[in-house]
């Protein structure tokens, strides 16, 4: 069991579905309630089918380049810092533009999954295996699905405020993560044969 939530929690904080909220909320509060929630299950299932054809594609590309579990982890790190630390650091702005049917783009892709949720699935999938990082995907897209199916009610609760809290302590938590990541990359390097510790 603890493995799955290993699998899980990474997920649950790159996807970000509390700081999607606003974003949803400010992209669909235009449209009649069954629109708006045929909308966020587009968006999700739009996320799901991205990010398992990046998993099925992913490892022949990276063994067509020659590149290692070491050279994604430290890639992959780098990238969840950087983008963590944007995100931290500066406010996220309303997507601009008026999109008549906001699920697929740019609520799917890029919002829910984007760079950090593509490198975080590769990294989950090379540490924890196929089964568990899909167990932990559909559970997280499900999860999601129920935030956005009740937009209405949660912006009521959290307001966009509180819910750009949840936001930046989410990115802290990856943060941390992608420095994690580059620690055990440069373990393997430097000692290829050891296992890189858990989380």
């Amino acid at each position: 069991m603890d493995s799955f939530w290993h699998a899980f929690i990474p997920l649950l904080v790159a996807f970000d579905g509390v700081g999607v909220l606003p974003l949803f909320w400010a992209l669909a509060n235009h449209l009649e309630a069954r629109e708006r929630q045929r909308a966020a299950s587009e968006a999700v299932l739009t996320a799901l089918l991205v990010a398992v054809g990046f998993l099925l594609v992913s490892r022949f590309i990276l063994s067509l380049m020659g590149l290692h579990l070491s050279d994604v982890m430290m890639a992959g790190g780098a990238i969840l810092i950087t983008l963590s630390l944007r995100d931290l650091l500066f406010s996220e702005e309303l997507p601009k533009g008026s999109y008549a049917n906001p699920g697929m783009v740019p609520l799917g892709v890029p919002l829910l999954t984007g760079p950090a949720v593509l490198t975080t699935v590769l990294l989950v999938r090379d540490r924890y295996g196929w089964a568990l990082t899909l167990v932990a995907l559909f559970a997280n897209m499900a999860l999601i699905w129920i935030i956005l199916r009740g937009a209405s009610r949660l912006m009521r609760f959290l307001g966009r405020e509180g819910s750009q809290v949840i936001s930046k302590i989410a990115n802290l938590v990856l943060t941390a993560f992608g420095v994690m990541l580059i620690r055990q990359a440069i373990a393997l390097i430097v000692a290829p044969g050891a296992q890189a510790e858990g989380p």
